[in-house]
């Protein structure tokens, strides 16, 4: 009805106002004389609420923090830049850290399930910034853009608990890319043995699988392949581990949980059009 068009209008400009303003902001970076023309397009686009409000003393700075902690990651890294090619992929995930702040938590006293996402998205931040990929995506104008997520919660997450995200980068065709993300405790490596095999984070929290495609104004859905191999520190080999080819077995590729994320992602296209077909244009 009337209601339910208002409210998807405004979730359309608030959306568009986020991207606006972090283009915006990361756009300063690369050109410094686009700024005021930044800045004009933003005061066309904002219209002040406690959403843009949270977004802005929130969101957006977190998003910054953890892409510069990713470049000084990257500065301060001990590891060749061989090594460094190797991390991000399934037997050597990249490791972002923090803790469930007030932000976080909601009145059941543990993190809530919405900012497990968010954290995910941080810690996707900080990968490709550590990679060096954020830098190469601006240079290009080629963006990551999340066209799915699955999500499963296993363990909370009590106020400020630190916790690790791992990230990695598990499937690749011609069109997407799957990004597979764990939650952990965070476990002291200081404090483990270090004749011990096992892992060195606790159990699993949660895990998240996310679907994406890479896309360039005007040209829309790029290969993601061929965007990593030109503009990333993943090199030929390490990409064709990642690639899924047609007619492959994608569940071989990486476990069940693609293949039942693939299934669950064509059950709901299908009711989305179904329901499409029926709205009046």
């Amino acid at each position: 009805g009337d209601r339910a068009s208002r409210e998807y209008e405004g979730l359309t400009k608030a959306s568009t106002t986020i991207v606006t303003i972090q283009a915006g902001l990361l756009a300063c970076f690369s050109n410094k004389n686009s700024v005021r023309n930044i800045l004009k397009r933003i005061g066309k686009r904002i219209r002040i609420g406690p959403y843009n409000i949270t977004m802005g003393i929130i969101h957006i700075p977190r998003t910054i923090a953890a892409s510069l902690r990713g470049a000084i990651k990257r500065r301060l890294s001990p590891l060749s830049d061989q090594e460094i090619s190797l991390v991000g992929t399934k037997d050597v995930p990249h490791i972002y850290s923090s803790r469930a702040g007030l932000f976080d938590v909601d009145l059941m006293g543990h993190m809530n399930n919405a900012s497990y996402l968010q954290h995910a998205e941080l810690a996707r931040w900080e990968w490709s910034s550590f990679g060096g990929s954020l830098a190469q995506g601006f240079k290009t104008k080629s963006f990551f853009i999340v066209t799915a997520s699955m999500i499963r919660y296993r363990r909370e997450i009590v106020p400020f608990k630190r916790f690790d995200v791992e990230t990695s980068l598990v499937g690749l065709d011609d069109r997407n890319l799957w990004v597979y993300q764990t939650f952990h405790h965070h476990v002291n490596r200081e404090n483990k043995q270090e004749e011990s095999d096992g892992p060195t984070r606790g159990k699993i929290l949660a895990q998240i699988l996310t679907q994406a495609v890479m896309a360039k104004p005007g040209k829309g859905v790029i290969n993601p392949r061929a965007w990593l191999e030109d503009n990333s520190m993943y090199s030929s080999s390490v990409l064709d581990g990642i690639m899924n080819e047609k007619g492959e077995n994608i569940e071989s590729i990486f476990d069940e949980k693609a293949k039942r994320f693939t299934h669950l992602e064509d059950i709901l296209k299908r009711s989305a059009a179904s329901y499409d077909d029926k709205v009046p244009k």
